[in-house]
C-alpha cells in the first residue's frame, strides 16, 4: 500500500509538472457552478409541502369564519372565549389533516434525493476543476465514503426539521392573528386576509430557504473535497450579478486559507467561506500547490 501511494504521488507530480511551468502554485482554470437547478427543486418540494398546509387550512377555516361572524352579530361579552375554543379545535383539525396529508409525501426521501444530487454535482465540478487545471482524473467513488454520507445525513435531518418548522410557525401565528383581530374589532375579512398574508410570507420563506440550504450543502462538500485533497487555499469567486452583496463583492478574486475564513461582516467580525453565508452563491476556486495533491487519481486514457 505504501509503495502504491508513493508511486501514485510520483505519477501525479509527473503529470502536473508541465502544468505548473516551474511555479509553486496554480489557480484553478475552472470555476464550479452553483447548483441552481437543485435549488429550484428544493423550492418546489418546500412549496408543495406548504401547499398541503394551505389545503388543510382551507378545509377547516369556513367553520371558524362563520363563528367569528356569528359572535360579532350577537355582541356577547364571552364571545372571545367561544371563538378561541373553536379556534383551538380548528387548529387541532388542521394539524391532524395536515399530518395525514404529509404522511404520504415523503419529505425525507425527497431531501435525501436532493442531497445526493448535490453531492454528484459537486463531485463532477471538482473533477472538472482538477482535470482542466492539472490534467488528471479523480476516482469518483472516493467521495462516496462514510464521511460524506454522514455529512449528507446530517444535512437531511436539519432540513427536515427546518421545513417542518414553517407550517408549525404558521399555525401558531394563526392563533395570534384570530385572537388579536377579534379583540381589536377587526372585520372577519381582515382577519382572513391576515391569515392568507401569513401563509404567503411563509411560502416566500420556504423559497429563500432553498437557496440558503443548497448553497450551504454545496459549500460544505466542496470544502471537504478540497481540504481532503491537500488544498489549503482558494480564490473567492462571486457570481458577478446584481444580487451579490457588497461585502462579498469586495472579496472577489482574493486568496484565502481554508483554516482562516475571511471576514464577511465588518460590523460583527463574522467570518465564513464562500457559500456558507446566508443565501450565498459564491464559489471557492482551488489553489493547487505543486507536489501536494492527496486525492486518489487515475491517468487519462
Amino acid at each position: 500500500m505504501i509503495i502504491d501511494e508513493r508511486l501514485q504521488k510520483e505519477a501525479v507530480q509527473e503529470i502536473c509538472r508541465k502544468k505548473f511551468h516551474g511555479h509553486d502554485i496554480l489557480i484553478s482554470k475552472y470555476t464550479p457552478v452553483f447548483p441552481a437547478s437543485i435549488e429550484r427543486e428544493y423550492g418546489r418540494i418546500s412549496r408543495q409541502y406548504m401547499r398541503l398546509l394551505k389545503e388543510s387550512i382551507e378545509d377547516e377555516i369556513p367553520a371558524l369564519k362563520e363563528r367569528i361572524m356569528m359572535e360579532r352579530g350577537t355582541y356577547r361579552a364571552d364571545g372571545i372565549n367561544d371563538v378561541m375554543e373553536l379556534l383551538e379545535k380548528v387548529l387541532d383539525k388542521i394539524q391532524k389533516r395536515f399530518t395525514e396529508k404529509t404522511q404520504g409525501y415523503g419529505l425525507r426521501r425527497k431531501l435525501e434525493s436532493l442531497a445526493n444530487m448535490t453531492r454528484k454535482l459537486t463531485i463532477r465540478e471538482w473533477k472538472k476543476a482538477v482535470d482542466k487545471t492539472l490534467g488528471i482524473n479523480i476516482m469518483e467513488d472516493y467521495y462516496m465514503g462514510e464521511f460524506f454520507q454522514t455529512a449528507l445525513d446530517r444535512w437531511v435531518d436539519e432540513n427536515v426539521s427546518l421545513i417542518k418548522t414553517i407550517p408549525a410557525d404558521t399555525l401558531g401565528d394563526m392563533r395570534t392573528i384570530v385572537k388579536e383581530g377579534f379583540l381589536n374589532g377587526k372585520s372577519t375579512t381582515s382577519i382572513m386576509k391576515e391569515i392568507q398574508h401569513k401563509y404567503n410570507v411563509e411560502k416566500s420563506h420556504a423559497r429563500l430557504l432553498a437557496r440558503d440550504q443548497i448553497g450551504k450543502l454545496n459549500a460544505s462538500i466542496n470544502e471537504a473535497q478540497q481540504r481532503d485533497a491537500g488544498i489549503e487555499e482558494y480564490i473567492w469567486d462571486d457570481c458577478g450579478d446584481g444580487r451579490v452583496r457588497e461585502s462579498h463583492k469586495a472579496l472577489n478574486g482574493k486568496r484565502f486559507r481554508w483554516d482562516m475564513p475571511p471576514v464577511v461582516d465588518t460590523k460583527t467580525g463574522r467570518r465564513c467561506h464562500p457559500g456558507q453565508d446566508y443565501q450565498c452563491r459564491c464559489r471557492a476556486k482551488p489553489v493547487f500547490k505543486f507536489g501536494v495533491f492527496n486525492a486518489p487519481i487515475s491517468k487519462k486514457e
